[in-house]
């Protein structure tokens, strides 16, 4: 399955992240929705609060604010709106080494915190905890594992979760295999 083809994909991608991080459905992102966000993935994963993982979850989703704050609020009202958001996420799409300040050490807190096992994989079922956790039906995240398990081993790689992670926030190819990150919710 191919992403139909349109010039606001990335837009798309990124009003997606937008309504998954405004949990109060207010219209804005603030701090409160980013850390409750992060809570909602810990709690999916079962693991505890104040595990190694979870913290690095809480770590990376407050540098995450800072960042939004920093480079996204251009009203400096410690709030993100929707079109603030979306400009700067595409700033942060266009610019080389953003991804990998901003975004990579996030993706690999979810990493870590799907990976209950601590085998350096994500099963399906740790996949379903991740997807739960954004509010993604199981049959997309059924969708997504299959999309994003690109060596079809049957589990997901660091490199493969970090590409699908870089791929979704970033790739404007509609055949990128990080559309599917959150299933078949782009088609």
């Amino acid at each position: 399955m191919t992403i139909a083809a349109s010039r606001d994909l990335l837009d798309r991608k990124i009003d997606l992240c937008f309504a998954q991080a405004d949990l109060d459905g207010d219209g804005v992102i603030d701090a409160t929705d980013v850390l409750g966000l992060a809570s909602r993935m810990i709690d999916a994963s079962g693991v505890a609060f104040d595990s190694a993982e979870a913290t690095a979850m809480l770590t990376a989703a407050q540098g995450w604010w800072k960042a939004l704050v920093a480079d996204l609020d251009t009203n400096r009202d410690r709030k993100i709106q929707e079109h603030e958001y979306r400009a700067g996420m595409r700033l942060l799409a266009q610019a080389p080494g953003a991804f990998d300040d901003v975004l990579a050490p996030a993706a690999d807190a979810v990493f870590r915190l799907m990976d209950r096992d601590r085998d350096g994989r994500i099963s399906a079922a740790e996949f379903w905890d991740f997807q739960r956790a954004f509010g993604s039906s199981e049959p997309a995240a059924r969708f997504a594992f299959e999309k994003l398990d690109t060596d079809r081993d049957g589990v997901l790689s660091e490199a493969e979760v970090l590409a699908a992670f870089r791929g979704f926030y970033t790739s404007t190819d509609p055949d990128h295999v990080g559309n599917f990150l959150f299933g078949d919710a782009l088609s």
